[in-house]
């Protein structure tokens, strides 16, 4: 008959780490002691005939029973002291009056108090064996009895002391290593902090990074390098779906020349091109650099991969040659309709020298204008990156070629033009280019001057430079103004309201006077002027090549 009631469970929980250690001590007494007794039985069955053998016998049994069914865990720790002093006096009855020296089994109480206990306990523990002793001795008198007193005690005070300094190095050496342990914890817990911060780092830029060992294995990659190639995130080290082309649309790049495979070689490279055909259906153009990373501590040496994506950049540079080209060819129709018309006015015998004189700056100018329109396309391509054609020149002319077809401007603006340059300014350079920086600097100058303003321009040769200097009495640039005055389209609010302009022309001039070698310094104040110096070397100075 079901009675609807479910019957109750006794659980058992795990004991703690006390009760575990109070259990295997008294266990070991206990083991030891049953031993000795069947020893004895079976050696000796006479000796059960001494109460107090046997009394001490059955005392350690139930000591033992007893610790085995006391709950520790709810008991203070002074009171386990009770366990080995009455293990002591049971010890004690067993040993006396017999002639078993059994006084042996009083190392496990000592050893019990040494470890822990207080030191005060462990002297308590070895008066109390001390005492039971002298009873002892003083009920069997013996010429022995006193010296075996001492040795007892002096061997149990060793192993109580021994055992005693033994623990409390082993708890200095435990609380040492887990302060260790805790300070190791927070070292790997502040590397895996600066770890994971320096991996959301590298994944919140757009470069691709990847990390390849010397053996070819890929050891980490960012997100961006992830997207391009088009790997797994769980298994990067399955094949990209992404494929790397030698051009657009052009022919796959053979797998030993890819740069990764190239990298897994340990070859070291820089802004190596690619085209990237990703998983998406997108090309992709790519700079790949590797750069070797030397090896530290535990760690060996490894190629760091660096992918940029410069498809931006690509597609930029195209449309802007494209547009250079077409700006060139459109130029070129109405400055050979100039440049015919005026040669044609100058076959005229009418003229009179100071309109053949007008016309021929107007040829030489479109001339000018028509060879810098031609070299549009090629410096597009590849920028300007030093002298084109160099030859021995002599800057004072090409100076004084400049300010004299700027005249007719300066005297439509009445502006006093002041040139001092009585010596040959010798150099080493493109006459071309140099004569477009000339007239830059010139025109600036003309252009910013008001009405009755002055124009000094000097040129002279000081120690082994050429120094070329216009300044005017302009409107200035001011000083918050003059850092980006070289930046190219940058123009200052009051030259946007003075004349029109693209606010090219001095970063050109700057990047021509660098090419050369030399200098371009600009000092001006607001209402005061501006004052331009270029400083080119001599031509026996000058040095060869790109700079």
């Amino acid at each position: 008959m079901a009675t609807g009631a479910a019957r109750p469970m006794l659980v058992v929980g795990t004991p703690d780490a006390r009760t575990r250690s109070i259990w295997l001590t008294q266990l070991v007494l206990a083991a030891s002691v049953l031993i000795t007794a069947v020893l004895v039985m079976v050696l000796q069955p006479e000796l059960f005939g001494h109460w107090n053998f046997l009394l001490g016998t059955v005392l350690v049994i139930t000591l033992t029973l007893a610790t085995l069914a006391v709950p520790w865990s709810q008991i203070p720790a002074s009171a386990v002291l009770a366990v080995p002093f009455a293990d002591a006096l049971a010890i004690g009855l067993m040993s006396t009056g017999t002639e078993l020296r059994l006084g042996y089994l009083w190392a496990f109480p000592v050893m019990w108090v040494a470890m822990h206990f207080r030191a005060t306990a462990l002297a308590a523990m070895l008066a109390v064996i001390g005492l039971i002793l002298l009873l002892d001795s003083a009920s069997t008198p013996a010429p022995w009895a006193a010296l075996r007193v001492f040795v007892v005690l002096l061997t149990l005070t060793f192993i109580g002391i021994t055992s005693h300094i033994a623990l409390r190095r082993t708890r200095s050496l435990r609380r040492l290593l887990r302060r260790q342990a805790g300070r190791l914890t927070a070292t790997l817990s502040r590397r895996s902090d600066q770890e994971r911060r320096t991996m959301e780092i590298l994944n919140g830029i757009d470069t691709g990074i990847a990390r390849i060992s010397e053996d070819g294995t890929l050891l980490a990659v960012n997100d961006a390098y992830s997207r391009l190639y088009g790997l797994d995130p769980l298994d990067p080290m399955r094949p990209a779906q992404s494929v790397e082309y030698t051009g657009l649309r052009g022919m796959p790049v053979p797998f030993s020349e890819r740069p990764f495979s190239r990298a897994a070689r340990g070859e070291t490279f820089t802004d190596a091109s690619v085209w990237l055909f990703t998983a998406q259906g997108e090309w992709r153009a790519l700079s790949v650099t590797a750069k070797r990373l030397a090896a530290r501590g535990d760690e060996d040496s490894s190629i760091l991969l660096l992918v940029h994506d410069v498809t931006a950049l690509t597609y930029a540079q195209r449309e802007r040659e494209r547009f250079t080209a077409m700006a060139s060819h459109e130029l070129k129709h109405p400055l050979t309709v100039m440049i015919g018309n005026a040669e044609l006015a100058l076959e005229l015998d009418e003229l009179t020298p100071r309109t053949r004189e007008r016309f021929e700056s107007i040829v030489a100018a479109s001339d000018r204008m028509l060879t810098m329109t031609e070299s549009l396309v090629t410096t597009s391509r590849r920028g300007f990156s030093g002298r084109d054609e160099v030859d021995d020149i002599d800057l004072q002319q090409i100076l004084l070629e400049s300010v004299a077809s700027f005249r007719p401007t300066a005297v439509a603006d009445d502006i006093s033009v002041d040139v001092r340059a009585d010596e040959p300014l010798p150099i080493t350079a493109d006459g071309f280019r140099l004569r477009q920086v000339v007239d830059n600097v010139v025109s600036n100058a003309l252009k910013y001057t008001p009405r009755e303003g002055r124009v000094r321009i000097t040129g002279a040769v000081e120690g082994d430079t050429v120094v070329l200097t216009v300044a005017d009495s302009g409107i200035g640039i001011g000083a918050d103004d003059l850092p980006h005055i070289l930046t190219p389209y940058f123009r200052t609010s009051e030259a946007k309201k003075k004349s029109g302009g693209t606010g090219l022309g001095l970063g050109i001039s700057n990047d021509i006077v660098l090419a050369h070698g030399g200098t371009l310094e600009i000092d001006s104040e607001v209402g005061a002027g501006t004052t331009v110096t270029i400083r080119l070397p001599l031509a026996a100075t000058i040095t060869e090549g790109p700079a």
